[in-house]
């Protein structure tokens, strides 16, 4: 999904429209957040002591409940914990040192530890009230030492003294200072870097931190995140779901609710007079905010496109409109190819699978009654090893949900998913051929579902796919030079050029990429093209001021944040 610029000028309420909620400010981000159906339960957990994981797909709130329970905490006063946000969403700027050196783990929770230390300040900021420990570096300092270790120029001398018991020393005493019980510590995008090993090193480090005194909150992904051998979800961390299950009038209230604040202060009525179509965008989201509010920014930003003249939304744009929250989510599947390329025959044959489960669940309704059409599947456990691992890349991407597992006697247990709406609309996998309406498709997903769905195996599926084990294989780094891929995983020189091979790093591959791979309108990438010497990614996040992309006509503060929000996540 991109975000377009057709409209020369920024709107005067397109800020509502901004979709991660780190980007937003207090005032503003309290006023714009519904209530997750869990809020209540989910908040108290992050506010308050032991560890906790928030796991979901990107875009499905994890930054909204961490922030709120933040500011919460802040608002009662602090008399019982202190609240620290962090965000490790460049974490992959670290991992060059992985590739080049022996003490990328040192470098890194070194980094990991000021990064909290600097978080310490900005809660300061906002709460004057509070009283810092006399072994807080500056503020200064810290961000130094950050900018010299992302740039990959730290010496030893410099950090040394950024450890892990140097941070429980500061917090113990942080805590000690205001008479509270404990720090609570927010990590947001937590261990979402595409490097194994340094995944499996920030949980070391959220293990070691976790004490009597310090409750570290962590926000991470399903399906890639790689825990260290120490590392035992359940054990050491609760698990916290923060994927909104697509389904229900809870769900549609709060999406509801979602685009009713998000419209306050628009010139247009359009949630009121539509009621019932963008409850169907909501669903066709599936259960991820942040392509709802896409979709809702489209409208927002091309009135004349989507609306009549008597303020009703037009249906067939509203049809085309609903395959964009779909579309960002196959969108962050096919990009793993670039950001997991050792993993690339995984990418190609999981959209295989994808589109045979698809399928399937078409043949399985064809014929029936609206109400009784299937929106999920269940594959037989245990599912084969090639296959978890793409469901894991399809939960990271949003396309499937899993809803626990399914004894069924003799013919076995069974993994129970739901797939993405958005799918099933755009793929006539519900209503089928018949004449299509919004008034169809939602009687299908409003139905009281009966215990039946189509029931797949592994072997079953890789043959409606079309593909066989043989066909997932481990992709080698290739050649920087021609392009050939590695004869093994020890080679020195390129078995085509002969040219010495250089170690591969996925953050320098990544950053290397044009604009063109952040999800933007053609309008605006030739406008950036045109007016700046932006050309790759890096340049993007090196314009730290945001300068050159101010001086692009037409981008304002809102644009360019979202456009740097874009490369941010692209490296994230």
């Amino acid at each position: 999904m991109t975000f377009d610029v057709e409209n020369h000028n920024e709107l005067p309420i397109e800020e509502n429209f901004i979709e991660q909620a780190e980007y937003i400010d207090r005032a503003k981000f309290l006023a714009l957040s519904a209530q997750h159906p869990d809020e209540v339960s989910i908040l108290k957990k992050l506010m308050g002591g032991g560890a906790k994981l928030l796991i979901g797909p990107r875009g499905c709130g994890k930054s909204t409940l961490m922030r709120k329970a933040f500011f919460r905490i802040l608002e009662s006063g602090t008399d019982k914990a202190i609240p620290i946000y962090v965000n490790f969403k460049l974490a992959l700027k670290l991992e060059p040192f992985y590739v080049n050196g022996p003490n990328a783990t040192y470098w890194f929770k070194a980094w990991l530890v000021l990064k909290v230390l600097l978080a310490v300040w900005e809660t300061k900021e906002l709460d004057d009230d509070i009283v810092l420990p006399a072994q807080l570096p500056p503020k200064e300092k810290l961000n130094k030492l950050v900018d010299i270790l992302e740039a990959s120029r730290a010496e030893d001398d410099q950090v040394n003294d950024f450890s892990i018991g140097f941070l429980t020393v500061v917090m113990d005493n942080l805590a000690t200072e205001n008479s509270v019980k404990r720090v609570v510590i927010l990590i947001d995008d937590a261990a979402h870097s595409f490097s194994e090993k340094q995944q499996e090193d920030f949980f070391d480090f959220f293990r070691a931190i976790k004490s009597r005194t310090i409750s570290p909150k962590a926000a991470v992904y399903p399906g890639i995140t790689a825990h260290s051998a120490s590392f035992h979800v359940g054990h050491d961390a609760e698990q916290i779901d923060a994927w909104v299950k697509p389904s229900g009038q809870e769900y549609e209230e709060f999406m509801l609710s979602l685009a009713n604040k998000r419209f306050a202060g628009t010139n247009i009525d359009v949630v009121s007079k539509n009621e019932e179509d963008i409850r169907f965008l909501a669903y066709c989201s599936f259960g991820i905010p942040r392509a709802f509010l896409g979709m809702l920014r489209s409208i927002y930003n091309s009135q004349e496109a989507y609306t009549t003249t008597d303020g009703t939304l037009n249906k067939n744009a509203v049809l085309r409109l609903s395959r964009s929250g779909r579309d960002m989510s196959h969108a962050v599947f096919d990009s793993l190819s670039s950001k997991l390329p050792s993993y690339h025959s995984y990418v190609t044959n999981g959209t295989k699978i994808y589109q045979a489960i698809l399928s399937q669940t078409k043949e399985y309704n064809r014929g029936k009654e609206l109400e009784k059409q299937g929106l999920q599947f269940a594959i037989r456990t245990p599912i084969e090893a090639d296959i978890g691992k793409v469901f894991g890349f399809l939960q990271y991407s949003g396309l499937i949900m899993p809803s626990g597992s399914i004894l069924k006697g003799e013919k076995g247990s069974f993994q129970h998913y739901h797939v993405h709406t958005g799918d099933l609309t755009a793929e006539n996998v519900i209503v089928g051929q018949r004449t299509k309406s919004i008034a169809s498709f939602l009687k299908v997903v409003r139905a009281t579902k009966h215990q039946a769905w189509p029931r797949l195996t592994s072997v079953a599926l890789l043959d409606a796919a079309k593909t066989k084990a043989s066909d997932f294989t481990l992709s080698l780094p290739v050649c920087h030079v021609c392009a050939t891929p590695r004869s093994n995983p020890e080679a020195r020189f390129c078995s085509n050029c002969g040219t010495q091979l250089k170690p591969s790093s996925a953050y320098e591959a990544l950053v290397g990429q044009p604009i063109s791979v952040l999800p933007i309108s053609k309008t605006l990438e030739k406008r950036i093209r045109e007016n700046s010497n932006i050309r790759k990614v890096r340049d993007v996040l090196l314009d730290v001021d945001r300068r050159t992309l101010l001086g692009i006509p037409y981008v304002g503060k809102i644009r360019a944040q979202q456009i740097v929000g874009h490369a941010e996540e692209h490296v994230s």
